[in-house]
């Protein structure tokens, strides 16, 4: 039993327990930021304790990629059969053991448990994520706006923090055992504490509550024959190459390919997430305005014009305005697909769940392929990769629309509409542009 320490499971929120599960859930994405970045932040040094070149080391961490796609598998299934609540309660001590085996692993050098742990990282990561989206979602519907993209805002928030507190360990040359435990312990504290007034309500849905073993399987085929869904799993997929390209691979290439130290690395990871940051705070009045898909192809140019900068560039002091311009264009992404994911409330976690598959997919293919070939070009040359998902993202925006014919623009929409009425008055003998009073009840 999860305590919930005065804060009682509720699917009619009052507007104070809303304005606390916002607060509260503001500081669990900021958490998840931060865990994501301690790992990258120290990603020189995780090459250099494990004896390992670019190539190696993403052959290393193919085994987190493998871990999220199994929690993809399960994740909104286990969401309904147990409930967030429990979902992100064992998550968090489940993520504070593996990071720690992480650290310990790439500090004694063994490659075998540095891999076997971080497919456990990767893996309740990958749980948390899916839940606190899902509440996220459920405080959106409450809310009556978009503010998905202040959630994703937090998040960056926290990696910022997370690259800040890597970059000082750095510094101080703290061991990444000791590093990795550390901040296990205390994410998984401040979780515990954060859960109860974070979570709505977190229970389980009863329509699952004696499913079988094959649950999750059933549940993620379902989702997987929705036409709309693998939609935004793709542009979902586009984000994480956006993101994910940048998150693990960034202060690396600023080592390597500018001479760079492990800190100037991490700082200039910091400006692409401080850019992040920047647009999602604003980032709902953003989509308010422009829309969804506007928003999404307007994005994927400044996302490509900002790689490119970066990987042409002929002088360092290009870096800064390129990396601003990739983050800036990477900051909605991924708000816009979990939002348009979880429409409906009955399948918000399942369908959350899918379209993350897409991302995990992504991170078992993406960080392989720019790993590969940075085996035989430049770092930041392989990035242009990012290019190639920008161009899927803006072809596919209109998936993320709710109405009507996913690939047709409003105003045919409206056409057809027109086209309808004047048929149906031309049938009833009446002048077009009049339908009877028969017509109108219809």
């Amino acid at each position: 039993m999860v305590p919930t320490f005065g804060m009682p499971p509720t699917t009619r929120p009052h507007p104070a327990r809303l304005r606390t599960a916002r607060r509260a859930l503001l500081a669990l994405f900021a958490l998840l930021g931060l865990l994501m970045t301690t790992f990258v932040s120290r990603m020189p040094s995780l090459r250099e304790a494990l004896d390992v070149d670019p190539a190696g080391l993403a052959l290393l961490i193919l085994s987190g990629a493998l871990g999220a796609l199994a929690a993809m598998l399960v994740a909104g299934w286990s969401a309904a059969r147990f409930g967030t609540r429990s979902v992100l309660w064992w998550s968090g001590f489940a993520y504070m053991v593996s990071l720690a085996a992480t650290g310990w692993g790439a500090e004694l050098g063994s490659r075998s448990l540095f891999s076997g742990a971080y497919f456990f990282v990767s893996l309740t990561f990958a749980l948390a994520n899916v839940s606190v989206n899902a509440e996220a979602a459920d405080v959106e519907r409450h809310w009556g706006r978009s503010i998905m993209p202040q959630f994703h805002a937090g998040f960056s928030v926290g990696m910022g923090l997370g690259l800040a507190i890597g970059a000082l360990a750095s510094h101080l040359e703290v061991s990444v055992g000791w590093h990795f435990a550390a901040v296990g312990v205390a994410s998984a504290l401040v979780r515990v504490a954060l859960i109860p007034f974070a979570v709505l309500d977190g229970m389980p849905d009863p329509r699952v509550a004696s499913a079988s073993l094959g649950g999750p399987f059933a549940t993620a085929g379902e989702e997987f024959r929705n036409r709309r869904v693998l939609l935004i799993g793709a542009i979902v997929f586009a984000a994480a190459m956006t993101e994910m390209i940048a998150a693990q691979w960034l202060a690396l290439s600023v080592v390597d390919d500018f001479g760079g130290k492990e800190a100037v690395g991490d700082i200039v990871y910091w400006v692409f997430v401080a850019a992040m940051f920047s647009v999602r705070l604003g980032g709902a009045g953003i989509i308010d305005r422009l829309g969804r898909v506007k928003t999404l192809r307007a994005a994927a140019v400044v996302a490509a014009i900002g790689v490119t900068t970066y990987a042409l560039t002929p002088t360092v002091w290009l870096i800064p305005v390129a990396v601003i311009l990739w983050g800036a264009g990477a900051a909605l992404n991924y708000p816009i697909g979990f939002s348009a994911a979880a429409e409906d409330p009955r399948r918000a976690a399942a369908r959350v769940a899918a379209v993350s598959s897409f991302s995990t997919v992504a991170g078992l293919l993406v960080p392989q392929i720019v790993g590969q070939l940075g085996g035989f070009m430049a770092l930041r040359h392989a990035m242009l990769l990012v290019v190639v998902g920008s161009i899927a993202s803006f072809t596919l925006a209109r998936a993320v629309r709710s109405d009507a014919r996913l690939f047709r623009s409003r105003s045919a929409q409206i056409r057809q509409v027109g086209g309808n009425v004047l048929k149906l008055s031309q049938k009833e003998g009446l002048p077009a542009g009049q339908p009877s009073g028969s017509t109108l009840e219809k």
